[in-house]
């Protein structure tokens, strides 16, 4: 009797032993997996984020793109993502509401990201807002809002602009591989193209609406590469062209040109990036570039009736210095 209980035990033992080490194999097998997870040291190129300020405008509570005004230093854009009213928002760096723009007879299917850059007219600043969102990749074709930035040094602020369907461009268009979902959205200040990365795939890919693009007729995004990231939900290219940030939900990817031998996005995001501190946000879908360069803003969706952040990441290391 007493042979059999010590065996009994015995057995016990190594089934709640087998048991620890299964859970635990499958824990770390879980961290592995994550397909975001990223053991890449960071850089010191930036600061960690910084709150400037919670963004206090309670209709913006699904912030899914960012861009700091290149006519006026003091104010930043955003706009909801699907669903939403077609408006993109102003306000200030701590947060205060400084107004709209609203895009008569223009449809919030899915708006994912903005970028603010060059275009038809190279002597101006236009808005770009991609209507991009798509789930479950089932969208027959998808769009891109173009119109001029207002001018906030020669207009009163707070200021609310109304756009006809006649002050704005839609750039109407399809992947050439098929439908697809994507978050972000750059455009190169250098060649005026249009890039887009889509968000759910393990390699993401990187496609391409080369200047000029289509506004009377259906345009083509071509596939120009894959990337080894997953779950991209935002991206912007700075202003002077020199550097490109890529994000998901838990990292920062970074790439910067050489000044002596200048690539094309494709070529420089061919290369490895750097990946710099992020500070966690709770669904982070928004990056950009301060106009100036000094670092970069992110911004976060609201949780939980809680504001988000305005957090920036000043440049530590000067480009050149790098």
């Amino acid at each position: 009797m007493k042979k059999y209980d010590l065996g009994f035990r015995q057995g016990i033992f190594s089934l709640g032993l087998l048991s620890i080490l299964m859970i635990h194999s499958c824990s770390d097998g879980a961290a592995e997996l994550n397909p975001q997870s990223d053991d890449q040291l960071t850089v010191g190129f930036f600061a960690e984020g910084q709150s400037k300020g919670t963004l206090k405008i309670g209709e913006l509570d699904e912030a899914s793109g960012l861009s700091h005004s290149p006519s006026n230093p003091l104010y930043l854009w955003s706009h909801n993502d699907s669903g939403g009213q077609p408006f993109v928002y102003l306000f200030t760096e701590s947060g205060a509401s400084m107004g709209r723009v609203e895009l008569q007879g223009a449809e919030n299917v899915d708006w994912e990201d903005m970028a603010i850059g060059i275009g038809p007219d190279s002597g101006i600043h236009y808005m770009f807002i991609a209507d991009i969102g798509d789930n479950r990749a089932v969208r027959g074709a998808y769009q891109i809002y173009r119109f001029p930035e207002p001018d906030l040094t020669s207009v009163s602020v707070p200021n609310n602009f109304v756009l006809q369907p006649e002050d704005y461009d839609r750039i109407e268009f399809v992947y050439e591989d098929g439908a697809k979902d994507a978050e972000a959205l750059m455009i190169d200040p250098t060649t005026k193209n249009i890039y887009i990365i889509s968000k759910r795939e393990e390699n993401v890919g990187l496609y391409e609406l080369a200047f000029p693009q289509r506004t009377n007729a259906l345009d083509t995004a071509r596939k120009i590469m894959s990337l080894p990231f997953t779950y991209i939900t935002a991206a912007d290219i700075s202003p002077s062209g020199n550097e490109v940030l890529i994000k998901n939900y838990r990292n920062i990817y970074h790439w910067q040109q050489d000044p002596e031998q200048p690539l094309t996005i494709p070529q420089l995001l061919a290369r490895p990036a750097n990946r710099l501190k992020y500070t966690p946000e709770p669904q982070g879908e928004a990056i950009a570039w301060h106009q100036d360069e000094i670092g970069y803003y992110t911004l976060s969706e609201r949780k939980d009736n809680t504001a988000p952040p305005i957090l920036f990441y000043a440049v530590l290391v000067p480009f050149r210095e790098r």
